[in-house]
């Protein structure tokens, strides 16, 4: 597991109140893929010219660029993974504070509330069954993050390319954006195979050196031509997609974010409903609070309004999950973009020229996973501070 950043401060509630962390992970995420991608295509770029005579200042030029590229997905990468510890810590720091807030004695949870006190039997009990829950729930979700982090890609180099494939089944239902990624990636292909294929045939039928050198210079000069255009088709299409993405992760993250801070204040009313403002700066002690109410000794008018706020949060609460569903799609939908690059690039120069952008790749594709594993105990440390009591007994 990452150890936690030293001098990092949350917010009360964790990454409830503040989602600043998730946002810089999925933002490090989506540009490590961008930069895994303009890697892959400037391999190809340098291994094309190195293929052709009298091209050696192009592919030198290309080589470079290549590593350059190579070196900021690697950079970008490691921020990612970087981010994703962050945002992993800040959701560990939420299931803490909402094992705290049920499991402790001295909870608001323990407290009277409006005309009359809780049963005390009734809800000591309620409170040992919450806290065994939470507790468990708690551990059994660090573990998973914990294990996520530790999986190592044990496979081999050809196992390995063979998993980025099954990967790019997300890709049957692409954006149109992606489309014409592919399409020109096909473009690429093309001009290097009918370069090599007019080269081969040119040394095997031309028999004098003048006319063969000839013969070559006219094909290198077509071929070349041809090459370049789909080398700017690819750059410039590339770049409308990762603009695509960009721009459709920015607004669901907005949306994301809007409602999580919606959902906190109204969890915060709570507090407010039961008349006792004192701990309205830590969002699970107000949950905690509801958890109490009595049906028998909370004023009507107090559980009414604590039920419409609890009503409200959790309005909020299903926005903002939807917002980052569409976020994790993004994300997954980008991964195999960049997978997809590799590949191609793969085919072209071999495995072995691409392996610091591989390894890039697979840093990103593990912090993502590990995101993922974090945002789902998040979520459940955030339900937990959103009564369930409200709607769901009759009283």
């Amino acid at each position: 597991m990452a150890e936690p950043v030293e001098g990092m401060e949350f917010s009360a509630g964790g990454v409830v109140a503040d989602s600043r962390y998730y946002a810089g992970a999925v933002e490090a995420l989506r540009s490590s893929c961008a930069h895994i991608g303009e890697a892959a295509d400037a391999a190809q770029r340098a291994r094309f010219f190195s293929d052709i005579t009298g091209w050696n200042d192009e592919a030198a030029a290309s080589a470079h660029d290549a590593d350059k590229s190579a070196v900021m997905a690697m950079a970008e990468a490691l921020r990612a993974k970087g981010a994703v510890a962050s945002y992993a810590d800040a959701a560990r720091g939420t299931l803490a504070e909402v094992t705290a807030a049920f499991a402790a004695d001295d909870t608001p949870s323990s407290t009277i509330v409006g005309a009359g006190a809780v049963d005390g039997d009734a809800a000591d009990e309620s409170e040992e069954e919450e806290s065994a829950f939470s507790g468990h729930l708690a551990r059994a979700l660090v573990a998973l993050v914990e294990e996520r982090e530790r999986e190592v890609d044990s496979d081999s180099d050809e196992s390995g390319y063979a998993k980025m494939a099954n990967t790019l089944s997300v890709l049957a239902g692409a954006r149109s954006a992606y489309r014409a990624v592919d399409e020109a990636l096909v473009l690429l292909a093309n001009a290097r195979t009918a370069y090599l294929k007019d080269s081969l045939a040119a040394a095997q039928t031309a028999l004098a050196a003048d006319l063969k050198t000839a013969v070559a210079d006219d094909i290198r000069a077509t071929s070349i031509g041809e090459f370049r255009s789909a080398l700017t088709t690819l750059a410039v299409t590339r770049t409308a997609y990762n603009a695509e993405i960009a721009d459709e992760l920015w607004g669901a993250l907005a949306e994301a974010r809007t409602n999580l801070a919606a959902a906190t204040a109204t969890v915060f009313e709570i507090q407010a409903a039961a008349g006792d403002r004192g701990g309205a700066d830590d969002v699970h002690s107000a949950s905690a609070l509801a958890y109490s109410f009595s049906d028998s000794e909370t004023p009507a008018d107090v559980y009414d309004a604590a039920r419409d706020v609890v009503i409200e949060a959790k309005e909020f609460r299903r926005r903002a999950q939807a917002a980052c569903d569409s976020v994790d799609a993004l994300l997954v939908e980008n991964r195999a973009v960049a997978a997809d690059a590799l590949i191609e690039a793969r085919a072209v120069v071999g495995s072995t020229a691409l392996v610091e952008v591989r390894a890039a790749y697979e840093m990103v594709s593990a912090a993502m996973d590990s995101l993922f594993g974090a945002r789902a105990a998040f979520e459940v440390g955030f339900d937990l501070t959103v009564p369930e009591i409200f709607g769901d007994f009759e009283f």
